[in-house]
């Protein structure tokens, strides 16, 4: 049996079933990216829910207020703000999936998870696998083309994050280029954008000669 990899990041703030937010304190946050397919994994029977993180952001308190005015702060001090503070540092995720009875299903979950169920990111190559093999999910992230998640950037993101995880696969991540082609034939405002960015991110890949106008 193969070691899960998978490492705890943090715990449910609030959901909904289009995605949810996640709580982690700042010594989390240096596992945790933009783009980073994770996994909330409730210790019950209900469903696994997969999603991945297109914002992350630090609330600030009074404390922060006065020691960012404060001229050379002691580095203790710093320190100890950053790794006490009570606030949480919050990521937002948008759900791609689920997992029912071992099962990776590609459609929004059929209830959100509860609140302090724990988040996971996923990186072991078994379950990044059986997650992103089929690419039925692309459409989910799409879904969220004028809202205020930064699609191309999160394609951009998870794209080359999975193309790593998964020993640079170069096989898959065409297939994943092809497919986002498909897709978004009829909208070159992300197509455009998503395909330039994904050449610079993955330059081995030869994106920039394919010719998207014959789509």
């Amino acid at each position: 049996m193969i070691e899960n990899k998978n490492q705890e990041i943090g715990r449910i703030l609030r959901a909904s079933t289009t995605g949810f937010a996640v709580g982690c304190r700042v010594g989390q946050l240096g596992v945790p990216a933009f783009g980073g397919l994770v996994r909330a994994q409730p210790v019950d029977d209900r469903e696994a829910i997969y999603g991945l993180i297109y914002n992350m952001s630090i609330d600030d308190d009074p404390l922060v207020r006065r020691l960012v005015l404060a001229e050379n702060p002691a580095p203790s001090v710093i320190e100890d703000q950053r790794n006490n503070r009570l606030l949480p540092i919050e990521m937002s995720v948008l759900a791609v999936g689920y997992q029912l009875n071992g099962d990776v299903k590609h459609g929004l979950p059929p209830r959100p998870p509860l609140n302090l169920d724990p988040v996971e990111l996923v990186t072991d190559s078994d379950d990044i696998g059986a997650f992103t093999d089929n690419l039925g999910y692309l459409r989910l992230i799409l879904r969220a083309v004028g809202s205020n998640v930064p699609v191309d950037q999160l394609l951009v993101a998870h794209i080359s994050n999975v193309y790593a995880l998964r020993g640079n696969d170069q096989t898959w991540a065409v297939e994943v280029v092809n497919e986002l082609i498909e897709l978004l034939r009829s909208n070159y405002d992300i197509l455009i954008p998503t395909l330039e960015a994904l050449s610079d991110a993955l330059p081995n890949l030869g994106i920039r000669d394919l010719n998207i106008a014959q789509s």
